[in-house]
């Protein structure tokens, strides 16, 4: 297809698209504040961004790309950039996945792909970078087409690689998925590729991953807490087929608690897989695919499932991943909206003299995913609001020194509901937006169960609290600081001098109280050194995957993108 062609009409209804998702958030300042979602006005520099201080590497490296921004443009510019960059990504790579289909079937793939019930409820529970993953997904889909068609195009795959890796460890293993289900064949050199592609990919969170000692996974309970769940009267599958049953509840749209429009999703999952199995000859890797897809997001909601992953993830502590195991039905949306592009060709082509009337199927087909799903409109209609810092956030950040040590109150969980972010949950913004060590509860507080904390400081942290002198207690940990965040109940704040209070904020120094214990940091310069290894090796993997299709003018000479199904 040639650029004329995917600069038309993919562009317009990408935009379209985006501009109905986001505008809210681009016609005005301040943020977009849920769930994991938090962007600060400047994210200072800390060794956690590249997972060299032994914690668990959840949002490595992608925090530090993003502390490195915030030095540039202020984060709430940082914000946009991503989430318009992401649905644009997104909307432009699928139409190029199905490339030798007419525009009007280009359209249905990319509102099918853009809006349905996962990318939703991923935006509302705030994980902002694995749906970013998840609209690489068609760029993956196209190198792992490139790669099987000719095998020395190991640079697209290798640069969509690191830029899943980047977005989350979550992200850069289903892209890894992904290209292995539709690249691997018999040949074992391609295996190597891929694999050697997927390890240098990866190793930028992996390293990290392995190397920490500063964590305590627990999987206790974890599977099934976490396991998706029916939004309807229709069942766990159904809502899993139709792209949603995220184990977050309380986010689930209105619609979705419908049977009838459930089923109605489902129908059209029906639709695209009958799209898909009229596609061609890779059809049974894009079956595969989605079929994968289904199995993982279900796993932990079968019966057993979840004993089982329990089990096995004492042994095999990747299987952490699978924690929340809903994320992996990430590829579905990748396959259904191949398969809707082929079902609307399929109805167009019955399209003769006097079936005029079919044209109406096109167009629904087109729009569907739209009107099943009008809650994604404008800003999840109303369920994300703009929010904006007051400006005490930035009064204390000032006030603490980036060799300081906070604790912040009160101890209940790591999400907060402020008024002035109308009281949606949002994970404290504390430790991205002040320097230093900043420790929180991370316990994650479910409806039924508590995930106990990860980091064995913020358990010291709680046994410090309980102490009949939690200053005194605190200051043996090294905490300096302790920040309180009004509003959300009545702390006990322990002893020491108000260095700041007001905005909703009150910052107690507890230095003034005692001298604070020298608490040395992870230094452990093996594990230093392992890290900026593996991130080298992504840096590098990416640099020369871009410079050899530069060089080579890989856009520009290879046309596998409509190959494939």
């Amino acid at each position: 297809m040639s650029l004329r062609r995917a600069g038309g009409p993919d562009l317009a209804v990408t935009l379209a698209v985006t501009a109905l998702v986001l505008g809210p958030l681009l016609v005005g300042g301040g943020y977009w504040l849920v769930g994991d979602m938090v962007f600060v006005p400047h994210q200072p520099w800390k060794s956690a961004w590249l997972g060299l201080d032994g914690s668990l590497p959840r949002a490595v490296p992608m925090d530090a790309l993003v502390s490195l921004a915030t030095h540039v443009v202020p984060g709430s510019v940082v914000q946009r950039l991503l989430l318009v960059g992401g649905f644009l990504a997104g909307g432009l790579g699928i139409a190029r996945v199905v490339a030798e289909q007419r525009w009007y079937a280009r359209a249905a793939a990319i509102t099918l792909f853009c809006w349905n019930p996962w990318v939703l409820e991923r935006l509302l529970i705030g994980q902002w970078a694995i749906l970013l993953g998840y609209l690489l997904l068609p760029w993956v889909a196209l190198a792992a087409l490139r790669l099987r068609a000719d095998r020395q195009a190991w640079a697209p795959a290798a640069v969509v690689l690191v830029l899943s890796a980047v977005c989350s460890p979550s992200s850069g293993v289903m892209a890894v998925g992904v290209l292995a289900v539709l690249a691997l064949g018999r040949d074992r050199r391609t295996w190597a590729w891929v694999g050697l592609l997927a390890l240098a990919a990866n190793l930028c969170w992996a390293v990290p991953a392995l190397t920490a000692s500063t964590v305590r996974v627990s999987t206790d309970g974890v599977f099934a807490g976490f396991a998706a769940r029916a939004e309807s009267a229709a069942g766990t599958a159904a809502s899993v087929f139709s792209l949603g049953g995220i184990w977050k509840t309380s986010i689930v749209p209105e619609e979705r608690t419908s049977a009838v429009l459930v089923l109605l999703s489902c129908l059209l999952s029906v639709v695209a897989c009958v799209g898909l199995a009229r596609g061609g000859t890779d059809r049974r890797r894009w079956a595969v695919l989605g079929a994968a897809a289904v199995v993982l997001a279900l796993l932990p909601a079968l019966p057993g499932g979840s004993g089982l992953l329990e089990g096995l993830a004492g042994h095999v502590p990747g299987l952490a991943l699978l924690r929340d195991s809903h994320r992996f039905l990430a590829p579905l949306g990748l396959v259904l909206a191949v398969g809707s592009a082929h079902a609307v060709s399929a109805v167009r082509a019955r399209i003769r003299p006097g079936t005029g009337a079919l044209w109406s199927a096109v167009v629904l087909l087109v729009v569907a995913p739209l009107l099943l799903l009008p809650s994604l409109a404008w800003g999840a209609l109303g369920d994300l609001p703009r929010s904006s810092y007051p400006t005490a956030w930035e009064d204390v950040a000032d006030l603490v020194g980036s060799d300081d040590t906070t604790v912040v109150l009160p101890w209940e969980g790591s999400y907060r509901g402020y008024s002035w972010n109308h009281r949606r949950a949002v994970l404290d913004p504390a430790p991205r937006l002040l320097p230093g060590t900043v420790l929180v509860d991370d316990r994650v507080l479910l409806a039924d169960r508590v995930v106990p904390a990860e980091d064995p400081r913020v358990v010291a942290v709680a046994l410090a609290l309980a102490d009949p002198d939690p200053a005194g207690a605190l200051r043996a940990q090294g905490v300096r600081w302790v920040l309180v965040e009004r509003g959300m109940g009545e702390p006990e704040v322990p002893a020491g001098r108000v260095a700041y209070d007001g905005g909703g904020l009150m910052l107690v120094d507890l230095a003034a109280g005692g001298p604070v214990a020298d608490i040395a940091g992870d230094d452990d310069r093996s594990r230093h050194v392992l890290v900026s290894i593996g991130l080298t090796s992504a840096i590098l993997l990416l640099l020369a995957g871009a410079a050899w299709i530069l060089r080579s003018g890989s856009n520009g000479h290879h046309s596998h993108e409509g190959h494939g199904v």
